[in-house]
């Protein structure tokens, strides 16, 4: 059984470098792209940032959690591909 709750979506990626995640910040603003809605450009802000790193294919990475803002009346299912634009430039 899985219990879950349709009234927000959320977005993990788990591939922030560890260059990258110094420069990420809880409630920083994010763009996110849905593979199967290409010209949909969806709001979101970071909620959760690993502390602990993982190893991928030789590169440290983090896992980060993005609540999604604007996803009303999106086909959203899970499992899709999602780009994530979080602006790391100082």
């Amino acid at each position: 059984m899985t219990i879950a709750d349709f009234g927000g979506w959320q977005v993990k990626t788990t591939d922030l470098t560890e260059l990258d995640v110094v420069s990420v910040a809880l409630g920083q603003p994010v763009e996110v792209q849905i593979d199967a809605l290409p010209n949909t450009v969806l709001n979101g802000t970071v909620s959760d940032i690993s502390a602990v790193a993982t190893l991928s294919r030789g590169d440290v990475t983090y896992d980060v959690v993005i609540d999604v803002d604007n996803s009303d009346g999106l086909p959203l299912r899970w499992g899709m591909t999602a780009f994530v634009d979080i602006d790391v430039a100082d």
